[in-house]
């Protein structure tokens, strides 16, 4: 009997190969792979941009901690400067110099407005500009001329040689002071030329009110030897006449004075108009237009300030002692202009022009630009000397001597006011001025010269005994 056919099975197809591993690899492993890494790239992508978000963040916050140190950095540079020029157009001011205080506050670096001090102080500095008021007549501009101040009166005026002389033509410390506060209180003013003048043109001057201009010369700012060395070393000791030694700077740098006292001790203060005019202005600033101080004359003959700078000083110290000598004296001179003091000459050897012939004037001139100029620097206002001006009137120069003196660079001329009336002149190529000598017989003489001004009565020093007329 035939087997029953098995007709479910199916036919085997002879030629059908059997599947390589690499087919089942693909089949069966290479989607699970694949679907891996996809999600492995994902994850990655996913924490990449997690972590390029955390950075970026990190990023922005670091430019945002920059920007925010960059502006602290930048507001406290901006609040120191505004400190500085505070302070610096504050100084200006209290000296009444309200268009360069402005000229400061205007040169800040910032926005003004961001800072009210500074915008505050901006407008009432411009509001007491606008009050300031015209001074009409500079022939009432007042010229007060000192000689080198008396510091101890008792050995000035027992000299027997030049001790009637200190007392008709020289102030003393004291009464200077008192002279001082006196023309503070009746509301004086120091200017200087520049103030009144650009070259020889007379400019307008604006004052605050009630102030009246005033210009202070002092002549002979030498500390000459026969005052101030009494053994011929050509140094102060304690034999001099009771004047100061010279003018020096202490371990500030402050202008003041060297003075040997009775006892042969070197002391330093205030012993002659300069010291004494820093310390008052310090403590009144409003007596000072810009920084004004005084006119200081000298002559060369015996050194400067102190300083024996002449050129038979050399052969008496040496090169080196001499040499010392005028640097001291050059130190001196730029510490004064720093200072706001103007230098003038006052003749070389301290003649008399008015009588003196052109030849003279100009041999005493030319020692002028010889031993003096190298250490000044071009000068170009001219003190005139023993009461003697090359013209007795008010009128404009001409002639051979001033021919001569404006050849010599000078502009600014310092003569003298009869009866101590003030007057002033400017012409195209000159300015002249009279000054009022305050001495020891004209406050005693002519006390009239100084009514309104100050009480010539209650200055001097009763010490003094006989004044000469």
């Amino acid at each position: 009997m035939d087997e029953k056919q098995d007709f479910t099975r199916r036919p085997v197809n002879p030629r059908r190969k059997q599947r390589t591993q690499m087919q089942i690899f693909k089949e069966a492993y290479l989607p699970a792979i694949v679907a891996c890494v996809a999600l492995l790239l994902i994850v990655v992508f996913i924490i990449g941009s997690i972590s390029r978000g955390i950075q970026r963040k990190e990023f922005e916050e670091q430019q945002s901690l920059e920007a925010s140190i960059s502006a602290s950095e930048a507001m406290e540079r901006l609040t120191k400067e505004a400190d500085e020029r505070m302070q610096q157009a504050q100084a200006l001011a209290r000296h009444f110099d309200y268009d360069g205080a402005l000229a400061i506050l205007d040169g800040f670096s910032g926005n003004i407005q961001e800072f009210s001090q500074l915008s505050q102080l901006r407008t009432s500095y411009t509001q007491a500009k606008g009050n300031m008021v015209l001074w009409e007549d500079v022939n009432d501009v007042l010229n007060l001329s000192f000689q080198m101040l008396i510091a101890d009166p008792a050995r000035a005026f027992r000299d027997t040689t030049y001790g009637t002389a200190y007392n008709r033509n020289f102030v003393t410390v004291e009464e200077f002071k008192k002279i001082l506060n006196q023309l503070y209180e009746n509301d004086y003013i120091l200017i200087s030329m520049s103030d009144i003048l650009s070259g020889t043109e007379i400019q307008k001057l604006y004052l605050p009110s009630g102030k009246k201009p005033l210009i202070l010369t002092q002549t002979q700012v030498n500390y000459y030897t026969y005052m101030t060395d009494s053994d011929g070393d050509k140094r102060p000791d304690k034999g001099g006449d009771g004047f100061a030694g010279k003018l020096v700077l202490d371990d500030n740098g402050r202008l003041t004075c060297e003075f040997v006292d009775t006892s042969g001790q070197l002391q330093t203060g205030d012993y002659d108009l300069v010291p004494i005019l820093e310390s008052f202005i310090a403590d009144h600033p409003d007596f000072s237009y810009k920084g004004a101080k005084a006119i200081l004359a000298v002559t060369g003959y015996d050194g400067l300030f102190g300083y024996r700078t002449n050129a038979s000083a050399k052969s008496f110290f040496g090169e080196t002692a001499y040499n010392e000598e005028v640097s001291g004296a050059t130190q001196i001179v730029k510490a004064l202009r720093d200072a706001g003091y103007e230098i003038a000459c006052y003749t070389y050897k301290n003649i008399a022009y008015g009588t003196s012939n052109s030849t003279k004037i100009q041999q005493d001139l030319d020692k002028w630009v010889e031993e003096v100029e190298p250490i000044l620097g071009n000068v170009d206002t001219f003190v005139f000397a023993k009461d003697s001006d090359i013209s007795n009137t008010t009128a404009s120069y001409s002639g051979d001597k001033f021919d001569l003196l404006n050849s010599y660079g000078f502009t600014y001329y310092l003569g003298f006011c009869n009866a101590g009336i003030p007057w002033f002149a400017a012409q195209n190529d000159h300015v002249r001025q009279g000054r009022i000598l305050v001495s020891g017989t004209n406050l005693a003489h002519h006390a009239d010269w100084f009514n309104g001004i100050f009480d010539a009565a209650s200055v001097l020093d009763t010490t003094r005994g006989t004044i000469p007329a």
